[in-house]
């Protein structure tokens, strides 16, 4: 399904998509959601939940339904306000942690996009290797950092050229809600513009992990539309066939001239 968001005080029209596919997994433990402000802000977010006896997926359901509704009550689009949604999620998933042994080691990675409608300008954040991709010209022109481990070796000098995707014990966490984080989540400083034709994608490694960027902007060329982009890239995805694909999941925002949709 796909969202539009326009309006009069808008400098552009949004087009949202998304999708979550189980993979070969028993369950889906990813969690996506979006919350649209009137006037005030978009507000995306997408969580991929760990910790075994299913309770990854409560994870990132907390992470999520947090981060919205923490955002629906107090649009404040400024990296301060980030931080503080993701604070929350932290003390909504650290909070249930102790109800039972078995939730003790829940986590959520994710992965955060802000848009304040009115003038364009966009604010993310994330923690864990959930990923955003902000693409200008159908090129990736930007994307977050992965808190991992093999992430923390690129850039001690460890690893040098190699892709994260090769590596050993890629899926080893630096940071995440609700885990015992090495390192803190990584906020956006400065608001940047999205301009008309732009694209922002965030997605769970099930996602990034078996597709290159290459991939993905060949995709994106031959797309017509957010919700066509996504399908053809879970298409790729399983025509490779690899053994256990871990659930997929991903959210797209389009960035558009401000024109109504009839």
């Amino acid at each position: 399904m796909i969202t539009h968001i326009f309006g009069e005080s808008q400098r552009l029209r949004l087009r949202v998509a998304h999708l979550s596919d189980r993979g070969d997994r028993s369950g889906n433990e990813d969690r996506l959601g979006m919350v649209h402000v009137e006037d005030r802000g978009l507000c995306c977010v997408l969580a991929d939940g760990a910790g075994g006896h299913g309770h990854g997926a409560l994870a990132a359901r907390l992470t999520v339904d947090t981060v919205l509704e923490g955002f629906g009550a107090n649009p404040l689009f400024a990296p301060a306000g980030l931080a503080s949604l993701i604070s929350m999620a932290e003390q909504a998933v650290c909070g249930v942690q102790p109800s039972s042994a078995s939730r003790q080691h829940m986590s959520a990675t994710i992965v955060l996009l802000t848009i304040e409608t009115r003038t364009g300008r966009a604010l993310w954040a994330h923690w864990g290797d959930s990923r955003l991709y902000w693409f200008r010209d159908g090129r990736v022109h930007r994307m977050t950092e992965d808190h991992s481990v093999v992430q923390q070796l690129l850039q001690a000098g460890i690893y040098r050229d190699e892709d994260p995707r090769q590596l050993p014990n890629r899926s080893v966490l630096a940071g995440a809600v609700g885990a015992q984080s090495q390192v803190p989540p990584t906020v956006l400083g400065e608001a940047v513009a999205l301009g008309c034709g732009d694209v922002v994608l965030l997605c769970s490694d099930g996602l990034w992990e078996n597709l290159l960027e290459a991939e993905m902007e060949a995709a994106l060329a031959r797309a017509d539309g957010p919700e066509d982009w996504l399908d053809a890239m879970l298409a790729a995805l399983k025509a490779k066939g690899r053994a256990n694909q871990d659930n997929c999941s991903a959210l797209t925002v389009w960035a558009l001239d401000n024109e109504p949709v009839n």
